[in-house]
């Protein structure tokens, strides 16, 4: 393989890494937003355990995706 396009497959790969990063940042985003507006949804108390619980978990997926 020439080292043009080895340059030009590395270009492109780093490409795409930076489309899936910015990709994995909006989709935690959107749940993020999501959680809130299941809070400002929820009035009673074990929705809100359960809203927290959520988050819990949504920051260690983030954790393990990272």
């Amino acid at each position: 393989m020439l080292k043009e396009e080895k340059i030009s497959q590395s270009m492109i790969i780093l490409s795409q890494e930076k489309n899936i990063q910015r990709l994995n940042e909006l989709v935690r985003n959107l749940r993020e937003q999501l959680l809130r507006c299941r809070g400002n949804n929820d009035t009673s108390y074990g929705t809100t355990s359960l809203l927290a619980e959520s988050r819990a978990d949504l920051e260690q997926q983030q954790i393990l995706e990272d």
